[in-house]
C-alpha cells in the first residue's frame, strides 16, 4: 500500500490521497510527486 497525504483532489475536494515519489527528469533534478485521492481515484502530480 501507498503511504497516505493530506493533500486537497482537485476533482472531488477530498482531504486525503496516496502518494509517490518519481524521478521522471534527469537525476540532477527533483523528483515530481504523484497523488491519488482515497475517495474518487483522480490522480494528479505536482513537481517539487
Amino acid at each position: 500500500t501507498l503511504p497516505k497525504t493530506k493533500a486537497e483532489c482537485p476533482k472531488c475536494n477530498n482531504h486525503e490521497a496516496f502518494y509517490w515519489l518519481v524521478q521522471t527528469r534527469g537525476a540532477d533534478e527533483s523528483s515530481t510527486q504523484f497523488f491519488r485521492c482515497t475517495n474518487c481515484g483522480a490522480t494528479w502530480r505536482e513537481n517539487s
